[in-house]
């Protein structure tokens, strides 16, 4: 016979059998021929496939990969989500503490004065009888963006006093042509100004439509608290702001007074003067 070796046999499973020099083996040798590394490499290849499969897939395709946690919830974790706890909702109040902060006022190019003529003060095209008792002094109360004005003040304790005066402002200064918002700014800026050093809230009394004369003007009272004199057993003023129009758009009328809080005599002299308030014109 031929050397050992493969060769054809129809009748073999794979169609070739090996003669090992004497006889033919029956039972086929492991081989490790071409054919068989051909094979190898493909499995080497198929598994490869795999591997990389396994990594570069997403979860969602990926049988075998972890499945990233999901840090989302559906369910809500603020308290302003929770449907069963209303949502609190602050209560209005009367008494306002954003005021007393510096701001920009205007400045008018004018001097104030304290001039009675015929027992009355004038000024801006409103007139008033001077306050009654005898304490009050003819020095006029330092109002900066009030032109025209014409007051009166009167001592209530050391570094006290109660004002009580008329004058005007101006539209073109930046007050407001609506006579409630620029009374909101005109106390907004006495709280800020030097007159209520010590300021800590306000406290609107009355905020509505004021006739004086023929004319429908535009009323705001307040209390406005101070907190460095209350050894003097001073809490701050009620102040009293009533702005009137007039025949220039320019020009707002002006009545503006400040009286001790709780301080009844002081109270019943001004309000002679508000008693007596007038548009001349």
């Amino acid at each position: 016979m031929a050397q050992p070796g493969w060769y054809a046999d129809p009748s073999a499973p794979d169609g070739r059998r090996y003669w090992d020099g004497e006889r033919w083996i029956e039972e086929t040798p492991q081989r490790r021929g071409p054919r068989a590394w051909l094979w190898l490499m493909i499995a080497l290849v198929v598994v490869a496939a795999v591997v990389v499969a396994l990594v570069v897939l997403p979860g969602s395709s990926n049988p075998f990969a972890a499945v990233p946690e999901d840090t989302r919830s559906a369910r809500p974790t603020g308290t302003q989500w929770n449907e069963l706890e209303p949502t609190e909702t602050p209560s209005p109040t009367a008494v306002e503490t954003g005021f007393g902060e510096p701001i920009d006022c205007p400045v008018a190019e004018d001097w104030p004065r304290s001039e009675v003529v015929d027992g009355r003060l004038h000024g801006g095209g409103l007139s008033i009888d001077v306050p009654t008792g005898s304490q009050w002094e003819a020095d006029p109360a330092y109002i900066d963006w009030l032109w025209d004005n014409n007051s009166m003040i009167r001592p209530i304790a050391t570094g006290w006093i109660s004002n009580v005066g008329v004058g005007y402002i101006k539209v073109s200064d930046g007050f407001s042509d609506d006579l409630s918002t620029a009374a909101e700014q005109f106390v907004t800026c006495m709280s800020s100004s030097g007159m209520f050093t010590g300021f800590t809230k306000r406290e609107i009394l009355r905020d509505e439509e004021y006739k004086v004369s023929t004319r429908i003007g535009w009323r705001l009272t307040n209390n406005v608290y101070v907190g460095n004199q209350l050894y003097q057993g001073i809490q701050g003023d009620v102040v009293d702001i009533i702005l009137v129009p007039t025949d220039d758009r320019d020009r707002i009328a002006v009545y503006v007074s400040c009286v001790t809080i709780d301080h009844a005599e002081n109270a019943a002299e001004v309000q002679h003067s508000l008693d007596s308030l007038r548009w001349d014109g």
